[in-house]
């Protein structure tokens, strides 16, 4: 039996969180003994529930959000590691990595990078930090036997640095996969819009990476009488959004834990992001039938890349971003382009292709 310690700073309903969430769901049990050490004590105690009921050991450490107390009993938490005597220690973000970089950790060590580090790092911790905080990372994960960015477009930039470096696509599933009319209704009616309506939606964080307002400002003053714009999530920008918006078509739903839900009343997932690893948000929209209207990023592209047969949606610009939502529109209620949407993530971005391709680096001789 391989034994295999995650390493994470919290469980969430975030995207590391379900993507790690998914990975351990469908790694053999009789094969795989596995631990997951959760850093700072943040955990939301529903996902973590969830992830033990597989069988799976959940050690929290419960040290508050500051990275100064972590590295300062860095030393213990690195023997308490040991003491599990692990095959294979798996690292999700930069806080597990300063502590499982060390020279004291003998085992396979793998980390998944889930951003695109240098976009992301500016933006939280400002320009010149930001660099910093990336090249230290980078650093870092030098010490890995192998170090998986979600995306192909974050593995281009990382590999310049890092020879051992690959990509793994995000995978996820949603665990209720049956499709249900009842829903969609349901969620229309609750929220005021005709059944017929054509409803775009954004899920995530409301900050300035995200360009939310941008979005909004686009949508706000552009949407016919039967279009209407969710936007479920909270964040640092989230008041003054509400403020500023004139149309009430553009309705805030704020952090939905079953946003899968709202993804079944909508027709089309938009995004103005500036920066993205793989969204995780954008494979849900796709697994519930959703077009997606986004933004023209690198990792955004990439999902259009993937397989040309395929029409799910449309990558716009703010100076076509009109001509772009009517032409998607025109594409909503077609059955074969809901029926394309589903297909395309189950054949490149499901929980069981992603897994499978893990697979080979646990793999201890």
């Amino acid at each position: 039996m391989i034994k295999i310690i995650y390493t994470i700073n919290f469980l969430t309903n975030g995207g590391p969180t379900r993507v790690l969430e998914n990975l351990i769901k469908n790694l053999d049990k009789n094969y795989y003994e596995i631990i997951v050490i959760t850093l700072i004590n943040e955990n939301e105690m529903e996902v973590v529930e969830k992830i033990r009921s597989q069988g799976v050991r959940i050690v929290e450490l419960n040290y508050k959000k500051k990275l100064i107390d972590i590295l300062a009993d860095r030393n213990q938490i690195i023997g308490q590691i040991n003491g599990y005597h692990p095959d294979v220690i798996h690292t999700h973000g930069i806080v597990s990595t300063m502590i499982v970089s060390s020279k004291k950790l003998k085992c396979r060590k793998i980390s998944t990078i889930h951003n695109s580090i240098f976009e992301d790092y500016k933006y939280t911790y400002g320009r010149y930090k930001g660099i910093l905080f990336a090249y230290i990372h980078i650093a870092l994960l030098k010490r890995f036997y192998k170090v998986i960015c979600c995306s192909k477009t974050s593995y281009e930039v990382i590999r310049k640095y890092l020879s051992q470096a690959t990509y793994i696509r995000n995978g996820i599933d949603i665990e209720d996969r049956k499709e249900s009319n009842n829903i969609r209704g349901d969620i229309r009616k609750q929220l005021g819009i005709d059944k017929n309506a054509t409803i775009y939606i954004y899920a995530g964080k409301l900050c300035v990476r995200k360009r939310v307002s941008q979005l909004v400002n686009m949508f706000d003053g552009n949407m016919a009488d039967d279009e209407y714009l969710l936007i479920a999530g909270d964040g640092q920008i989230r008041e003054s959004l509400e403020h500023s918006v004139r149309d009430s078509h553009i309705i805030f739903l704020g952090f939905k834990s079953n946003i899968a839900n709202y993804f079944r009343a909508s027709d089309v997932y938009v995004s103005y992001s500036f920066s993205e690893g793989f969204s995780v948000a954008i494979i849900e929209a796709l697994e519930c039938g959703l077009l997606l209207l986004l933004s023209d990023i690198p990792s955004h592209k990439e999902c259009f890349e993937m397989d040309s047969n395929y029409y799910i949606g449309e990558i716009f610009e703010e100076t076509d971003f009109v001509s772009k939502k009517r032409t998607i529109k025109n594409r909503v209620g077609d059955i074969d382009n809901k029926r394309a949407s589903k297909e395309f993530k189950e054949r490149y971005l499901s929980s069981h292709v992603m897994t499978y391709q893990y697979l080979k680096y646990y793999e201890v001789k």
